[in-house]
């Protein structure tokens, strides 16, 4: 869809900036396949002649990549229309656009939202961003305004992912998603209304995109699906073509010589099958991480929920898990406040936290999402109760993360650096320099459970030789989120 206004008088340099280098500025809300996302928008532009920026002042095309599965996600993004505004007064090239959830979620409606948005893309439509914004550029040109709205989901069967490009930025870690959309229809969640249903990229195509990965100095991939392990059962069920699931998956993407590490997420405990549990015994480059969200731990509210999760075998899984790999970190997702939760209800969740000992949680207050289920439901917890029960809940999470944090002191732990994690970049000054001015090179790198260390070293080409590598490091000093440690050896 696109509105236009009726062409005016073309304005005197309306196409001024066109013989020169554009630049565009993607604000990224929300969860990693919004940062995938964000990354293929960016390589489509850069096909049209766009430079990414940093800096919104510089940019003649801002995106924000929304998302909605939070009120608050949401309001901030609005709250960012409004403030780019402003730099539509002095930049009469900029283009601002809106991609991700909440235009999925929205559509034509942000139009008369934010009179200043000049196109609306859905997920769907990321890698048509440049087609998109050229059809802007070229209504101004011929003096209308031509307003785009892309937001329909490409039917399933058809649907075929982008190829992403090797990266160039000389990262070791990087996402690749595996699949788009989920099919369980959670009372609480937009996410099948914005992103659509289940659809799996073929396994091949993983593999492939894994190896340019690896050939481009890549050493860890995360595996992305909104619900990630219920891979392949689309395909398998679809045409019967012998796809994987998502176990295979796992071990195919093994298979890939040079690949160190692989972590997935997010994942629903109904597809926490036997094989995937198996899985992280059986495939050593499988990180001991696992998020696996619960959001309750009231059988009753998981009911209303429609989570069809019964805590019991949730507790199950998880003990099967810890018996095959017993350093594995467990996370997971709670909502509190939930339309008709009670404080009984909120007592069984804090037990769940007790009893688990999650290294993690993500815990929100809940909110209506438009469109959901739950939504049509009064929400009767009160806003004071609501954020009583988080605060409570984080209380208690932040003693059980403290105690697990501390089990790392004076451990030997194995790190897969990634980059510096001091204020300056990579390059930005020579190792004389730091040298002469008594600074030591700090990398950060992550162990197996995904947790971050800082380790300084006197080598002052570690900027340089260590991002990619894998040593052993011993835990000098545990943080609330971080560790500081000494390498001992980099590992070959």
């Amino acid at each position: 869809m696109t509105l236009a206004t009726p062409p005016t008088s073309s304005p005197a340099g309306a196409d001024a900036a066109s013989d020169r280098l554009r630049h565009a500025y993607i604000e990224t809300i929300g969860c990693q396949m919004n940062v995938y996302d964000s990354e293929r928008m960016l390589e489509s532009l850069s096909r049209a002649g766009y430079r990414r920026t940093d800096r919104p002042d510089d940019a003649d095309l801002i995106v924000i990549n929304s998302c909605s599965v939070r009120e608050r996600a949401e309001h901030k993004m609005i709250s960012m229309i409004g403030g780019y505004r402003t730099l539509k007064e002095h930049n009469p090239e900029l283009v601002l656009a809106v991609s991700g959830c909440v235009a999925s979620q929205e559509g034509e409606k942000l139009l008369r939202r934010a009179p200043s948005l000049d196109l609306v893309l859905g997920p769907d439509q990321v890698t048509q961003i440049g087609e998109l914004v050229g059809r802007v550029r070229d209504g101004r040109a011929e003096g209308a305004r031509v307003r785009p709205v892309e937001v329909d989901f490409v039917d399933r069967h058809t649907y075929t992912f982008a190829t992403p490009e090797a990266p160039q930025d000389g990262r070791v870690t990087s996402f690749i998603t595996v699949m788009k959309g989920c099919n369980k229809f959670c009372s609480f969640c937009i996410v099948p209304m914005t992103r659509g249903r289940e659809v799996s990229k073929p396994s091949a195509d993983i593999v492939t995109e894994v190896e340019a990965l690896v050939r481009a100095g890549v050493r860890e991939v995360t595996l992305l699906g909104q619900n990630v392990n219920s891979y392949g059962k689309d395909r398998m069920a679809r045409d019967g073509s012998g796809e994987l699931d998502f176990a295979g998956l796992i071990a195919a993407v093994a298979g890939v010589d040079g690949l160190e590490r692989i972590r997935f997420t997010t994942s629903h405990p109904m597809d926490c099958s036997d094989r995937l549990i198996a899985a992280f015994a059986e495939q050593p480059k499988l990180m001991p991480y696992f998020h696996l969200p619960i959001q309750s731990g009231s059988e009753r509210v998981l009911r209303m929920m429609r989570r069809r999760t019964v805590v019991a075998e949730y507790e199950a899984r998880i003990a099967s898990l810890r018996s095959l790999r017993p350093d594995l970190a467990m996370s997971t997702d709670i909502i509190v406040g939930f339309p008709g939760e009670t404080e009984d209800d909120f007592a069984e969740t804090m037990g769940l936290i007790e009893r688990v000992g999650f290294a993690s949680i993500f815990s929100f207050a809940y909110s209506p999402r438009p469109g959901t289920a739950a939504a049509r439901i009064d929400d009767d917890v009160p806003k004071a109760v609501k954020k009583r029960r988080l605060t409570e809940l984080q209380a208690l999470q932040a003693e059980i993360t403290a105690r697990w944090m501390a089990g790392f002191e004076g451990q030997e732990v194995e790190v897969l650096f990634e980059g510096p994690s001091t204020a300056h970049a990579a390059g930005e000054e020579s190792a004389a320099r730091m040298a002469r001015i008594g600074m030591l090179p700090q990398l950060m790198g992550r162990t197996p459970q995904n947790t971050k260390v800082n380790v300084e070293t006197d080598d002052y080409f570690a900027l340089r030789d260590w991002p990619g590598r894998l040593g052993r490091v011993r835990i000098d000093h545990v943080g609330r989120n971080s560790l500081t440690g000494t390498l001992l050896h980099l590992l070959p």
